[in-house]
């Protein structure tokens, strides 16, 4: 999706395999059949007339026309594609260009047409050519759209654009990914739809055309000239010729506003600035009315060496992909979007995820002032409403918002909680919030492309032009943004929906109330101070007997809840009366106020931390473990703390390295489970519903306990003892569990990090903490955080380089994973050169044959396999295998990859190898072998196994073994589906290889 795009190789111009378009449907026949309006469901949006015929070009059908309405000043084309897809085709009005054009004539037509589902908007567009080798007629297909013009102006009139990227609709996408799979397997319609459906249309080929890209600092020579014959020729880019004339496909981000791109030196500064390969006037303006996707056929570079030479045979590029896209985009119901009985956006009430009490005193002041603006309402305020409650953590912000949800959920047709503490953490809310879903098919996320494919799936869910009475509520956005922000923090408007619906969002940040109306939530008023402690005491408390002092101590607590119903619940556990709370409560105020550090410093009077100091020497003078476990919980995440996380401090290798009062809890499941339930009786802690035996810390908490850390060699030691924690808990990524384990220490990882970059772990660290720094750094790569572990590989190298030279076994180990984090990343000359010195230190310190030496060689192997350098790679595979072999009697050595696993890795790249040299039948044979051992040795489903299926499979298909590339791809597919998840992208492609060979059959 966003990224920077890619560009696709070109298979020829022919393929073995029979294309789908030779089924003999006719082009454009005049027909007599005549639909209704509710029968179309696919709108093709063009700008220019030569956009429409070439549109008009690619129908299998037209249909007649229907009567235009009163309030449609529209005119539309109606037809089909393959009796597949009904379509109603427009074109902007003649000189009416630009967004709101776009907007103006879609709006009419999903009006007149009520079951359009999907639009595309098929044209020409200028290239913003830099690292990607576009050309004049190749197409850009938009992975997000921006609107460049939409912004605001800074140092001498630049404009800086603040617009929220637009991503195209999840099916799509879908659509998409499905055909770019279909192109990788060397299956291209859109050059033989492109030749037969414009043979007659002359003025529609390309055979005398020039593409000429001049030098961004080298503008036109005459503006009134319709050609470029008078312009310089040196001043013209060399390019490499291409080996066919056949157009490609790229896909990347559009840019749209509403004038024409002619500056070559803005076009440059846009494309870096906002990551885009391509300029047009309209995209932009139909995102928030229909789920769109861009389709653009490149006809200048947006410069001032313009002409519309290229024009027509860009639109027929454009439109020849659509029509394909076409062919694979699944067939839509002619439903009407208009009427809501039709579409069941009604989702059943759920209180997943909410920090629900049953303890909650109604706030009716504050609650009116939610229900004013949230309630859904019709007619013309039906558009978006946005409500930000902000005020002090713990002050009842989400408690409030919990009830306003639960008190109102049949107002809504769908309500939905998302964690807004970090960007990460609100991604996965959105994932999981799209399993809830059922047209939307979400799976749980089993690797970060479905986990963008789910979140990607609800955003449009949501901005659906119907469905408007939902409510969002983004609970805790904390981190601050505008300035920099601590890790984890996003911008919240990337997240906001399209202009409908309700949202309400829960911050900290007084700030976030410009996005709309809003309210400081405050403390309480006596009445109902008293209200939430006798609520959470569990009875009256008697003014009488202690009415001077019951008024004292609500005064302390000023009215703040999470304060209230601590000390309510303190007095409860420990059956103390009112005057024995306060004679503590004022002792603990002078102790910590008398530190330099105060951990006070954003509490008014310090009222709520003297309030939780109180619990926690409580809880202290009862068990110690309870407090050391918060202490070392405030250097992780506070969401998930569960048993599981202490095991790998029972491992043997690691004994004498942990504290012994974490070494007693990790080996004693009674002890921990005492240890929460007394922080759980004095309300702490939270116990999580799922997973089971999860706890969670209110984030307030959480930080006050940070804070109590004042001693600088203390904090130092419990931040080390978490990140060696997380860091060694790590799974070896031959363990079936690696990728469920990896996604639950990833929040913890993250708060790791934030403690990994400070000045006193970067200036010293012991050997066990570097380790610990890079398996971060592995499970950062295990979760395509390439930038993340990189980071923390350099770090780790430079730490272990330090203690231990650079030709160090554990130093090496180090070094060759920031090689590969470098490899995926495309760093190739990092990747190279790492790997070059570790094959060097390796060699050096194990010899040549030695396992570790040889899966090195295995992985400069594989990257050269990557880069093209086939001989180079052969070479090193033969090499590795071969050493491999000589030392196969020998036991496997602790530490390093099994012998098994490193000769079926070389094995598999070795089948690259010969696969990418057309060499079938040893490619077939490799790829067998890799297929048995990797059954053996990591099981049927595992990811490495079923890429060998595929791979197998796609040998044996272009061999014309069809029956058993069949059972190859089936067996990859169904293993994928179940792994990963029906709607990942390697599915996906999968499964659309899967159909070519079927239409092959």
């Amino acid at each position: 999706m966003e990224g920077t795009p890619r560009q696709h190789r070109h298979y020829g111009e022919t393929s073995d395999a029979p294309h789908e378009s030779q089924k003999n449907y006719r082009h454009c026949p005049r027909d007599e059949v005549r639909l209704s309006y509710n029968e179309y469901t696919i709108a093709w949006i063009c700008a220019l007339p030569i956009e429409m015929s070439a549109a008009i070009t690619m129908l299998d059908q037209t249909h007649k026309d229907l009567p235009g309405l009163d309030n449609d000043i529209n005119t539309y084309k109606l037809g089909s594609i393959e009796n597949k897809h009904n379509i109603v085709i427009a074109c902007l009005p003649k000189n009416h260009y630009g967004t709101n054009n776009a907007s103006n004539v879609l709006t009419n037509l999903v009006r007149t047409f009520p079951s359009i589902r999907l639009g595309l908007m098929v044209g020409i567009g200028g290239a913003a050519p830099g690292a990607v080798d576009i050309r004049l007629g190749d197409v850009v297909v938009g992975t997000f759209v921006t609107q460049y013009d939409f912004g605001k102006t800074i140092g001498e009139g630049e404009m800086y654009s603040t617009a929220t990227p637009r991503i195209p609709d999840q099916l799509l996408n879908t659509a998409v990914s499905s055909l770019e799979a279909k192109h990788e397997g060397g299956v291209k319609e859109f050059p033989r739809i492109l030749k037969e459906r414009f043979q007659r249309l002359v003025e529609y080929d390309r055979t005398t055309l020039i593409d000429n890209l001049f030098i961004t600092s080298y503008d036109h020579v005459d503006p009134q000239a319709i050609n470029c014959d008078q312009c310089d020729s040196s001043k013209v880019v060399e390019r490499d010729p291409r080996s066919t004339k056949d157009p490609v496909i790229h896909h990347g981000g559009i840019a749209s506003g509403n004038q024409v791109m002619r500056s070559s030196k803005q076009r440059d500064r846009l494309a870096q600035q906002l990551n885009i390969v391509c300029f047009e006037m309209e995209a932009a303006g139909l995102m928030n009315i229909l789920p769109c996707l861009p389709i653009r056929g490149i006809c200048d570079y947006s410069d001032s060496h313009k002409n519309k030479e290229w024009q027509r045979y860009a639109a027929a590029t454009a439109a020849a992909y659509a029509r394909e896209l076409l062919t694979v985009l699944a067939s839509q119901p002619a439903t009407r979007l208009s009427s809501a009985r039709h579409i069941p956006y009604g989702i059943p009430f759920s209180l997943q995820d909410m920090p629900v009490s049953d303890h909650f005193i109604d706030r009716p002041a504050d609650r009116a002032a939610l229900e004013d603006c949230l309630l859904p309402k019709q007619g013309a305020n039906a558009r978006r409403k946005l409500f930000i409650l902000h005020g002090l953590g713990g002050i009842g912000k989400t408690q409030l918002a919990v009830d306003f949800a639960r008190r109102h959920k049949t107002a809504f047709s769908a309500i939905f909680w998302l964690d807004g503490r970090s960007e990460d953490q609100l991604r996965h809310s959105l994932a999981n919030c799209a399993t809830r879903i059922p047209e939307l098919n979400a799976s749980n996320q089993g690797s970060k492309d479905e986990l963008d494919a789910a979140v990607m799936a609800m955003m449009t869910w949501v901005s659906r032009p119907d469905n408007t009475r939902w409510l969002l509520i983004f609970d805790n956005v904390d981190q601050e943004h505008q300035r920099g922000g601590a890790y984890g923090s996003y911008d919240l408007r990337k997240y906001l929906p399209a202009d409908q619906g309700s949202i309400l969002v829960t911050t900290r940040l007084s700030r976030l109330q410009q996005l709309g109306d809003s309210k400081e939530l405050t403390n309480v008023d006596h009445s109902l101070s008293l209200a939430i402690m006798e609520e959470w005491y569990g009875d009256k408390l008697d003014p009488d007997s202690s009415s001077k002092e019951l008024l004292e101590l609500l005064e302390l607590l000023e009215g703040l809840p999470l304060a209230l119903a601590q000390a309510g619940s303190f007095l409860r556990e420990t059956g103390i009366d009112i005057p024995t709370y306060l004679q503590n409560y004022h002792l603990q105020w002078d102790r910590l106020m008398s530190s330099e550090d105060s951990p006070l410093v954003d509490y008014e009077h310090g009222s709520v931390a003297t309030t939780w100091a109180v619990s926690l020497n409580a809880v202290k003078a009862e068990n110690e473990d309870s407090v050391n476990i918060l202490r070392l919980w405030a250097f992780i995440n506070n969401k998930d703390l569960w048993f599981g996380l202490f095991e790998v401090v029972t491992n043997r290798l690691y004994t004498d390295l942990w504290p012994a009062w974490l070494s007693n809890i990790a080996r004693d499941t009674l002890r921990f489970a005492k240890a929460m339930g007394l922080l759980l009786r004095y309300s702490m802690i939270q116990a999580r519903v799922e997973p089971r035996g999860s706890y969670s810390i209110h984030p307030v908490v959480h930080r006050w306990v940070l804070n109590l850390e004042t001693d600088a060699q203390q904090r130092r030691e419990f931040a080390s003892l978490a990140l060696c924690l997380v860091g060694h808990s790590v799974p070896h990524e031959t363990s079936t569990a690696y990728w469920t384990v990896n996604q639950r220490l990833l929040p913890h990882a993250d708060s790791c990090s934030f403690w990994i970059c400070q000045p006193e772990f970067k200036q010293e660290q012991n050997p066990f903490e570097s380790l610990a720094i890079g398996s971060l750094g592995l499970l950062y790569d295990d979760l395509d955080k390439s930038s993340q572990a990189e980071e923390m590989h350099v770090q780790a190298m430079w730490s272990l380089e330090k203690t231990f030279g650079r030709e160090h076994e554990t130093t090496l180990a180090i070094m060759n994973n920031l090689a590969i984090s470098y490899a995926k990343l495309g760093k190739n000359d990092e990747a190279q050169e790492i790997f070059d010195r570790v094959l060097q230190g390796k060699e050096k310190v194990y010899g040549h044959d030695h396992p570790s030496t040889l899966h090195t060689i295995s992985n400069l192997a594989s990257l050269y396999t990557g880069q093209g350098k086939l001989s180079e790679a052969k070479k090193l595979c033969i090499r590795a295998l071969n050493g491999m072999e000589r030392t196969l009697e020998q036991d496997d050595i602790p530490g390093h990859l099994p012998r098994d696993i490193s000769i079926l890795e070389t094995t598999f790249t070795l089948g690259h190898i010969y696969k990418k040299e057309l060499q079938l039948a040893k490619a077939e044979e490799l790829f067998n072998m890799a297929c048995m051992g990797y059954q053996r040795e990591r099981g049927s489903d595992h990811p490495r196994t079923l890429d060998a299926f595929f791979h197998l499979g796609q040998v044996l298909f272009l061999q014309g073994k069809l029956t058993q590339a069949k059972e190859m791809i089936v067996k990859s597919v169904e293993g994928y589906k179940k792994t990963l998840g029906p709607a990942n992208k390697q599915t996906l492609k999968r499964i659309s290889f899967l159909e070519v060979l079927f239409a092959s059959r």
